[in-house]
């Protein structure tokens, strides 16, 4: 018996030193990586700590914190972010030596076109063990906040083509439609005519004179408001407006008087009716827009003209 019980004492010896010698062959573990939550106290937005739908360009702030798991310091942190797998971009590329790290990144998601974006933290320590995360954000196109029409053709008062348009949804509209539907009546911003004493005009239809053009004006149940202004832009000025921000700065930038309601060739000042023209407008709700003339054809004088533009507008 007492030989049974040496025998098992020197099997939990053997057991306790193979224990000990496991332990200290060991490898050492990787470094941890943890996205910081919450808000971010410089820019007072929260934190993307996780996959994300952004739009293109939009601003955003991320950040993380990386320690040491051994008794090593962080040799490395490396931040990248990858768009589509076409382009790769480093954001910190840095050789440390400290036991803990945490940073906030200011950045914004891809600015050019919608797609998917992978952010991604490598953090290395002195031991060579490596640890990674990422998230991936996907952009879609924000709404520019202007509507944009091209091509739009209106008709003088004996023309077959439509005489008055809405700028809130593009449409043109004969007399007959909108005589017959205060619903239309309310959507028209302008109609346009040419004739001998104004020559080529676009007219609210709350002016009086729209009613010495077409008399049935008279009797809508909404006239609505419209002022313009012609400006000093050209097309290259009208092609670079792509959003609302920069179509309200582009017609301020211009001082314009917006004190009539509607611009004719012969009587505004400056006048002036031709291709490449760029006339302002205020919609009686305040959307500002820009009119460029893209075609102009005088046809007889009997009320046959037809004009072509195209428009961008506040939404």
């Amino acid at each position: 018996m007492k030989k049974l019980s040496y025998l098992l004492g020197l099997l939990v010896v053997a057991g306790m030193i193979f224990t000990s010698c496991s332990k200290d062959d060991e490898e050492p573990d990787p470094p941890t990586i943890t996205f910081l939550g919450g808000i971010e106290p410089t820019t007072g937005w929260e934190r993307v700590d996780g996959d994300v739908n952004l739009n293109v360009g939009e601003p955003f702030v991320f950040g993380f914190t990386a320690s040491s798991n051994s008794d090593k310091n962080l040799s490395s942190i490396k931040v990248t972010r990858d768009y589509e797998n076409v382009f790769l971009n480093t954001l910190v590329d840095s050789a440390v030596s400290v036991k803990t790290f945490t940073i906030d990144i200011q950045t914004v998601a891809y600015p050019n076109t919608p797609g998917t974006e992978v952010f991604e933290v490598t953090v290395s320590d002195k031991n060579g063990k490596t640890s990674s995360i990422n998230f991936t954000v996907t952009t879609s196109q924000a709404d520019p906040g202007i509507s944009v029409f091209t091509d739009v053709e209106l008709g003088s008062y004996t023309s077959t083509t439509n005489s008055s348009f809405a700028s809130i949804t593009g449409e043109t509209f004969s007399l007959a439609e909108a005589n017959s539907d205060p619903a239309v009546q309310a959507k028209i911003d302008w109609m346009y005519f040419h004739g001998a004493t104004r020559g080529h005009t676009l007219m609210a239809p709350n002016n009086d004179v729209t009613i010495d053009i077409f008399p049935a004006v008279e009797n809508w149940t909404n006239r609505n408001t419209t002022f313009f202004a012609k400006t000093t832009l050209g097309a290259g000025d009208y092609s670079a407006v792509e959003n609302k921000n920069q179509l309200v700065l582009t017609i301020t930038n211009q001082q314009l008087d917006f004190g009539d309601d509607f611009y004719s060739e012969l009587v505004s000042n400056p006048g002036g009716f031709a291709v490449g023209d760029i006339i302002a407008f205020e919609t009686l709700s305040g959307n500002y827009g820009l009119i460029k003339i893209t075609e102009v054809n005088p046809g007889a004088n009997n009320g046959l003209s037809t004009i072509k533009y195209d428009v961008k507008v506040e939404k």
